[in-house]
């Protein structure tokens, strides 16, 4: 664990790994979900009416980012173990 700020604290960087991973998956899935279902898709390479590749990797890094997130989040006693 790092060094949080010289009080004793200590944070794990892939907290702030899961927190940005959980923002981008959610911005990508809002604006893939207003891309479906407002058909306003803009078409790409994989583009198809049945996949939409900007919801689903939005649904994924919300998946892994509330993983790490929850996973590394910084809780009372941590300090303690350092």
């Amino acid at each position: 664990m790092a060094e949080g700020t010289g009080r004793g604290e200590t944070l794990s960087i892939w907290f702030f790994v899961g927190v940005m991973t959980l923002l981008y998956g959610v911005v990508l899935v809002v604006y893939g979900a207003w891309a479906w279902f407002g058909d306003h898709e803009v078409p790409t390479v994989v583009f198809s009416q049945r996949f939409h590749p900007t919801f689903w990797w939005g649904m994924l890094l919300t998946l892994f980012g509330s993983f790490y997130t929850l996973r590394f989040r910084p809780r009372r006693g941590d300090e303690l173990k350092a």
